[in-house]
């Protein structure tokens, strides 16, 4: 195997450098770890449990023009340039949410922005401890964590796999911080993903259950579960019209099930007016899917929805009694 001795990581950090963009988990002076652009000479937060956003944000911006309009021109869809950029430090989970959002935007009609993003990102996980509010241990994925490099740490060293020619690739440049090693790892929380789960029917998501009443009186709905969460991608589409009467622009904003005017149409109507349908339609996307990823669910486990709700809400309980526990 492929292995780094931990005093490297400096000069290893500086030829990834050389490969394009380096974002990184990095820890601000807030005490908030968030992925950003990792500066020369700093090393990142391979200790942190994860970041308070996820790597979604690299993919689906949080509001973004997907079309302009000018009386001259038409209609235009923007076209960035996009930077290679080399996410290092994603957790399994992390890297599942990614692939689960792939499925999404990279169908048959794939969506240009996130295309052209996804494909000049290179990602390199790294092996990670679960804490209380992680549960990739108690439901295992479908979703396939995939990576180009993966990075599982010891106590002295790194050990390296490779995912993707990609990765193969940049192991070439890399190789003069490697070494060949006869290493036996422990299982890491990769195997946690690309598991076939069957799934309890359809029915057994009753509208009345009770404890859609009780989560719902506690939720404050203020969005940070959707902000925080890998796989929500749910968005808002806004046109705004120039006051020169020749111009106009169509925003794509994130959006929020759980928001009151998620699911509101014309005249004022809406489909899920109670909270409660809300936090129900909430789970269905969470632990069953829906559209193109029905039957796969979008709970990563990451722990982020539960880490950072100022209500303290936590959707495992229930989906242990829906679910099953399928520790």
């Amino acid at each position: 195997m492929r292995y780094m001795e931990i005093s490297k990581l400096q000069r290893l950090l500086d030829l990834l450098r050389q490969q394009g963009e380096l974002h990184s988990p990095v820890l601000g002076d807030d005490g908030v770890t968030r992925f950003e652009l990792l500066p020369p000479g700093k090393l990142p937060d391979l200790a942190a449990i994860r970041t308070q956003l996820p790597p979604k944000k690299y993919l689906l911006h949080p509001q973004e023009t997907i079309l302009t309009y000018q009386a001259d021109a038409g209609y235009r869809v923007p076209l960035a340039t996009v930077p290679a950029m080399i996410l290092f430090g994603l957790h399994p989970c992390d890297l599942a949410g990614i692939s689960y959002l792939d499925r999404i935007f990279l169908g048959d009609e794939p969506d240009q922005l996130y295309l052209s993003r996804r494909a000049a990102l290179t990602l390199i996980g790294v092996s990670c401890t679960p804490d209380e509010f992680c549960s990739c241990r108690l439901y295992p994925s479908p979703l396939e964590a995939w990576y180009d490099l993966f990075f599982q740490q010891s106590v002295d060293g790194i050990a390296v796999s490779i995912g993707s020619p990609r990765g193969a690739e940049l192991m070439k440049i890399l190789d003069d911080v490697m070494e060949e090693r006869e290493l036996l790892l422990p299982e890491d929380t990769r195997c946690f993903f690309g598991r076939k789960i069957p799934l309890p029917p359809e029915s057994e998501l009753d509208q009345g259950l009770p404890e859609w009443q009780v989560l719902a009186g506690h939720c404050i709905g203020c969005g940070a579960c959707s902000v925080c969460c890998p796989t929500c991608s749910c968005f808002d589409v806004l046109e705004f019209g120039g006051l020169d009467g020749s111009s106009a622009e169509r925003l794509r904003r994130w959006d929020n099930c759980l928001f009151r005017s998620h699911a509101e149409v014309a005249g004022g109507m809406s489909f899920q007016k109670d909270r409660a349908q809300r936090f129900r339609y909430r789970y269905r996307h969470k632990y069953r899917g829906f559209g193109q990823v029905k039957g796969v669910p979008g709970c990563t486990g990451c722990g982020r929805c539960r880490a950072f709700c100022p209500a303290g809400l936590d959707l495992r309980a229930l989906a242990g009694k829906l679910e099953g526990d399928a520790s």
